[in-house]
């Protein structure tokens, strides 16, 4: 019997979900979301994107209210008896900033991809808690959901 892949959500998967981009891609992605549950993916809020999720919200000009309850609703789900997907812990201590700083499995530094333009320094976090999560359990495969190109390059 083969273990269950398990997905880390991306932020630019939860701000789709609550919305920020509409109803429509809102409601294509809870479709997908619920086709790769009935496939038996597994899921984990990156506490990362959670807070980056938040930060958009707080920047939004109309309707901030609204998709703040949403980003709400989505973390309380998590709580649930049978969950769409679990909160990851992460302890943000020497190992993370040293991973962090090391842009952890992306063949090149922060500073580098920073400097290039090529990830942000929440898309390098969200690569370390998947590591980390990897490190202390086994599953089959492991990867993130992103509409992001070049951290689904890494993911």
């Amino acid at each position: 019997m083969s273990l269950p892949s398990v997905v880390f959500v991306d932020t630019s998967v939860i701000v789709r979900l609550i919305g920020l981009d509409g109803e429509q891609p809102a409601n294509a992605v809870a479709a997908e979301f619920e086709r790769r549950r009935e496939a038996g993916q597994r899921f984990v809020l990156p506490v990362t994107a959670l807070v980056e999720a938040g930060n958009i919200v707080v920047r939004q000009t109309s309707d901030r209210r609204r998709f703040a309850e949403r980003l709400q609703k989505v973390i309380e789900e998590a709580n649930q008896p049978n969950p769409p997907w679990i909160l990851h812990q992460v302890t943000l201590d020497q190992q993370f900033a040293d991973e962090l700083l090391a842009g952890n499995s992306t063949g090149s530094d922060l500073v580098g991809l920073l400097g290039d333009g090529r990830l942000g320094t929440g898309d390098v976090a969200i690569l370390v808690e998947r590591d980390q999560f990897k490190r202390s359990v086994a599953h089959a495969t492991i990867k993130v959901w992103t509409f992001d190109s070049e951290l689904a390059a890494h993911g």
